[in-house]
């Protein structure tokens, strides 16, 4: 069977199908892949059973070097035997304690590790168990929204760059606000597609809190309107989980959110990263 792309929706992403990542990949399959994953900056490749951890990271090293793993270590997964960059999206528990990350909950739009000086390239989970009913992954085209910006906008995100902010295992602004340890870095409210240079709004509610130059009050205005226009359902795409979905996003020019799920369903993927190196802006 040959390799299949389908577009997913009218925003963003494509769906893969005719390959099996736990076998080598066929002539051209590679390049297909990252053609298709620059057009539509989210793939889902289909029915990858019992996908091995290795042949999950072949897969991630098809798109740039593995990330390092920027969480601490004591919310690493399940046993000795994992690899040291893995992280599980997990609401299983060992002796009473979540062996994974973010185990519960809706979660607000976000951008993965915006809020240290390396952010990932992309991201790319592995569904293992899901739950029937809730735990979508709401994805929104970051270089559609830059694109259809007001002008007012675009003249601010051109030229200023944000606060960053994050704690771990937070899943709301609140959360994040409250937290005694979170992380921090400024970036550019704008960078450029590694492939195609198209520019993308690099800013998300979770994590973004401040404008540098402008006082708090201004800022927040101009973030409430930025935040409201990237979550458009014109920008947006819902995933569906399902049992042995692979999917990889471009964390640089896309935000993503979770809905909410009932706790009492198991849904545990495992997670790696791509580096990306520091960002420039567009």
């Amino acid at each position: 069977m040959a390799l299949d792309v389908q577009p997913l929706s009218a925003a963003l992403g494509a769906e893969v199908t005719g390959i099996d990542l736990n076998r080598p990949l066929a002539p051209g399959d590679g390049a297909a892949l990252k053609a298709a994953f620059a057009e539509n900056l989210v793939l889902v490749v289909r029915d990858q059973k019992d996908l091995t951890p290795e042949a999950h990271m072949q897969f991630c090293e098809l798109f740039g070097p593995l990330g390092k793993r920027s969480r601490p270590a004591d919310t690493r997964a399940e046993g000795a035997d994992d690899p040291p960059d893995v992280m599980f999206v997990s609401n299983r528990k060992k002796d009473g304690r979540f062996i994974g990350s973010l185990p519960e909950g809706e979660m607000m739009f976000h951008i993965d590790q915006c809020y240290v000086e390396r952010p990932a390239r992309a991201t790319c989970l592995y569904a293992i168990v899901v739950p029937d009913v809730g735990g979508n992954t709401l994805f929104g085209n970051l270089c559609d929204a830059y694109d259809a910006l007001p002008e007012d906008l675009r003249a601010i995100v051109d030229s200023h760059r944000a606060l960053n902010v994050f704690s771990y295992d937070s899943t709301s602004r609140d959360q994040v606000a409250s937290s005694p340890d979170a992380r921090k870095f400024v970036q550019p409210m704008v960078v450029g597609n590694a492939v195609t240079g198209r520019k993308a709004l690099y800013v998300n509610r979770l994590m973004t809190f401040a404008i540098e130059g402008m006082d708090d009050a201004t800022g927040r205005d101009v973030l409430e309107r930025l935040f409201a226009h990237q979550e458009s359902a014109r920008f947006v795409y819902s995933h569906k989980w399902l049992k042995d979905d692979l999917l990889i996003w471009d964390n640089q020019c896309t935000v993503h959110a979770r809905a909410d799920f009932d706790p009492t369903h198991e849904r545990h993927l495992r997670r790696f990263t791509i580096d990306g190196g520091p960002l420039n802006a567009a």
